[in-house]
């Protein structure tokens, strides 16, 4: 099977890899969120206090956060539920997990989460020889026969309309607790809605982020493209394949 393709019953089908492709309009070189972030200054100590939490732990707080902040009770509820299925210890390992995310987001196409997915799994301890593999967990001995079961889930499961097959389950079953299944699922379902929110809102990618995915050569290793989530200023040259 070709790289970049999956299996959707007999046919061999290519993976959504970019906004470009799926939007041929002129685009601008570079673009600003449809929304703008809230001013974290003006919520009450209960929303800042949680807010700090994660500043401390990724050493920034993310812009879809910061969009999301815009409806506080919103941002709780999501930052809960976020923490339940991706932050906190839970049954799998949490690089696993974001390796997961990453997958479901790449094949959803979303650029923005996927940046955060690949560098949040290195800051969970994948090695890099590992993330470099992550294209061709099929065939690359660095991953199980679980971890495969589990990428090809979340493939499947980030189509529209959904490939999962009965198979793909009884597959996950031969590897993983009945809570685990549920966690795995509830990452895929969690970044599902990550990624039509930054998608939607072509939320910008911080420059913490862009400093890792450069410095890792995400651009030149896969077919991921910042260009409809780079603020303002920045050159979309940094980028471009070489």
């Amino acid at each position: 099977m070709r790289r970049g393709a999956i299996l959707i019953g007999n046919r061999e089908c290519d993976l959504p890899v970019s906004g470009e492709e799926r939007d041929k309009t002129p685009k601008e070189e570079t673009h600003v969120s449809r929304l703008p972030t809230a001013d974290l200054d003006d919520l009450s100590e209960e929303y800042r206090a949680p807010l700090d939490v994660i500043r401390a732990s990724n050493g920034y707080i993310p812009n879809s956060y910061r969009i999301l902040a815009h409806r506080p009770e919103i941002l709780m509820a999501f930052m809960a539920l976020s923490k339940a299925v991706i932050r906190d210890e839970g049954t799998l390992d949490r690089g696993f997990r974001f390796l997961v995310a990453y997958i479901s987001s790449s094949t959803a196409g979303c650029q923005f989460c996927q940046a955060h997915n690949i560098q949040s799994a290195a800051r969970w301890g994948v090695p890099e020889e590992k993330l470099n593999a992550i294209w061709d967990y099929e065939e690359s001995p660095l991953f199980t026969e679980a971890e495969r079961a589990a990428f090809d889930l979340a493939r499947g499961a980030s189509l529209t309309p959904n490939a999962t097959t009965d198979a793909d389950i009884e597959r996950l079953k031969a590897h993983f607790t009945t809570p685990q299944i549920v966690e795995i699922l509830s990452v895929i379902s969690l970044f599902g809605w990550l990624n039509r929110f930054n998608d939607t809102l072509r939320t910008a990618l911080e420059e913490h982020n862009l400093d890792w995915a450069e410095a890792f050569g995400l651009h030149e290793k896969s077919a991921w493209d910042p260009a409809e989530h780079l603020p303002e200023g920045v050159d979309p040259t940094r980028f471009a394949k070489a």
